[in-house]
């Protein structure tokens, strides 16, 4: 238990100081490297941290400096309880001959045999085991949260999502596919309530449109969301989501939440822009200004 979470934790301070490291350099090198290249450096950091286990098998000496990791400490030790036996006394059982023979005399049969009486060990209380519990507890207590909201949202677009009717935009999102040159294609619904358009689900995706969506808006929502789905973003936001519960007592790790979040709008943007003509780029830019206005608007 104590080598588990010396080892959770020496990975998740590992991790801590590369998150830092990467908002550093991404705050330096913005002008000159894209996001997306950022993306690739949160996907190889969060697959490491997904599973916070050593790289190196047990007992490997390769570190230039060895930490003694103390002993668990007890806390509370219980008492030991007696199990009561099933050992009969030890006297002997003085048994008489039959009435008919006088000159006999008492027989004594042997008594059975004394069993030891077992006693119970209780496990006992140690600093290891209540941070384990305190690990457990907080870590399902994020992913319970997230799966709950998921749940919830996946139940409100059952109930009220349906297909897209209008031939135009089934047309223009035919045309932003064919150019994207996806085979696999998400479903395409319109669900009341959204502020904005969305993606949502890993194994059959779904790009949902407000009701209100039209124009030329509607062709830049498009092509942004395609390109997240062409890129599998919401792969790698479900694994941070993953990562984030298993770190969830680091801070850096949802600072790490927050940058992949942006990062993946940031290159999703790139992609669009590079599709774009340089006439269009100011009206994609508007478009999108107004899209996260109302996302705003609705979490206000």
């Amino acid at each position: 238990m104590t080598d588990f979470l010396t080892s959770m934790a020496g990975v998740s301070l590992g991790g801590g100081a590369v998150i830092l490291l990467l908002v550093v350099l991404a705050k330096l090198t913005r002008g000159r490297y894209g996001a997306r290249w950022r993306c690739w450096a949160w996907l190889l950091l969060a697959l490491r941290l997904a599973v916070p286990l050593p790289l190196l098998p047990a007992g490997a000496e390769t570190a230039p400096i060895q930490i003694q990791v103390p002993p668990d400490r007890v806390i509370y030790q219980p008492m030991r309880t007696p199990r009561p036996s099933a050992a009969q006394p030890s006297q002997p059982v003085q048994t008489a001959a039959p009435s008919a023979a006088p000159s006999s005399v008492p027989v004594s049969t042997p008594a059975p045999e004394v069993l030891p009486t077992e006693q119970t060990q209780p496990a006992p209380i140690t600093v290891g085991g209540i941070l384990l519990a305190l690990w457990v507890t907080g870590g399902a207590a994020v992913l319970g949260w997230n799966l709950i909201a998921h749940f919830r949202f996946k139940r409100y677009l059952a109930r009220w999502c349906r297909p897209v009717e209008d031939a135009g935009t089934i047309r223009l999102f035919n045309g932003l596919c064919d150019s994207l040159s996806l085979h696999r294609r998400p479903m395409l619904r319109l669900c009341p309530g959204l502020a904005v358009p969305m993606l949502a689900g890993l194994f059959r995706p779904v790009l949902l449109l407000p009701e209100e969506t039209g124009g030329e808006s509607l062709r830049y929502a498009l092509l942004h969301e395609l390109i997240h789905y062409r890129r599998r973003d919401i792969w790698l936001k479900t694994l941070v989501l993953w990562v984030n519960a298993v770190h969830w007592f680091n801070p850096l790790v949802w600072l790490m939440v927050r940058s992949v979040e942006r990062d993946t709008e940031l290159a999703c943007d790139e992609g669009a822009l590079k599709r774009l003509p340089q006439e269009e780029h100011a009206a994609y830019g508007r478009a999108i200004l107004q899209a996260v206005a109302a996302l705003r608007k609705e979490k206000a």
